[in-house]
């Protein structure tokens, strides 16, 4: 069921203030309202009174969405991190599961954070092509704000942020939009199956995702377009009940990459 949500601005916001403006351009784009804040309300008085599950909030010009289950705003993530272990040749799971190289186009059709889309940005550099699709409209709209906006602590993150074209669609969807060989892999890292516990950014995270898990129907779409899927997930049996047959993952690691090919003729 979509979200019920709204948005406003700072307690401390003044008439012509920027967040003010930023707040009603925003509730006309998302198409929902924009409301009044006065000086002593809470964002959980908003919430009841006007009956919301979600509320966003303009934060130092960027959206934070705030539900009774905690707070999200666009970050870098450990997108950070992860490129400074590639620049010095630790290497990258994903990376390898993908293969990606200089000028690769590539889906990610789970966008999520975009943490992995801005990594692989990164890797297939200004030749290549990153896209990516998101089913949740509140996370599409708080993350495509943040990739447009955010400033990273290595400007070559800041570049690759800027390259991703996102779309608010299901993969599904999006891939009906495509001709075979559009891309030269898809990406997918739906919602676990078996959930993080005890993850506060996950708690918070977790309303304004799309819950629907990866079917067998957008596989198939999937490889008729790009010759390599590659799905993300916490346990093997899963991605082996996806189809999948090689896998990356070091035996340690907290996640896998499962790996789909093309059954050429």
């Amino acid at each position: 069921m979509e979200e019920r949500f709204a948005v406003t601005y700072a307690r401390n916001a003044r008439a012509g203030d920027r967040s003010i403006e930023l707040a009603k351009l925003w509730a006309n784009e998302l198409d929902v309202p924009c409301l009044e804040r006065s000086h002593n309300e809470s964002l959980d008085d908003m919430l009841a009174k006007h009956q919301l599950d979600v509320i966003i909030v303009v934060k130092n010009n960027r959206p934070t969405v705030h539900s009774p289950e905690g707070e999200f705003s666009y970050h870098q993530s450990m997108a950070y991190l992860r490129l400074l272990n590639i620049e010095q040749g630790k290497g990258d799971h994903l990376v390898t599961a993908l293969d990606l190289k200089e000028g690769m186009r590539v889906l990610d059709g789970t966008l999520g954070l975009a943490t992995d889309a801005t990594i692989a940005s990164c890797m297939v550099g200004s030749a290549g092509l990153v896209v990516g699709t998101e089913a949740s409209k509140l996370l599409h709209f708080c993350v495509s704000q943040g990739l447009a906006t955010f400033e990273a602590d290595s400007p070559r993150l800041t570049e690759a942020m800027r390259r991703i074209e996102t779309h608010n669609l299901t993969a599904y969807e999006y891939l009906k939009t495509c001709k075979p060989g559009d891309f030269d892999v898809i990406y997918f890292d739906p919602m676990f199956q078996r959930p993080v516990k005890g993850s506060v950014a996950m708690d918070a995270l977790r309303p304004l995702s799309y819950h629907k898990p990866l079917d067998e129907e957008t596989i198939q779409l999937a490889l008729k377009i790009a010759p390599k899927v590659v799905i993300k997930e916490r346990a093997e049996y899963i991605l082996r009940e996806l189809g999948c047959t090689e896998f990356v993952g070091g035996k340690y690691s907290r996640v896998k990459f499962g790996i789909r090919r093309r059954e050429e003729p």
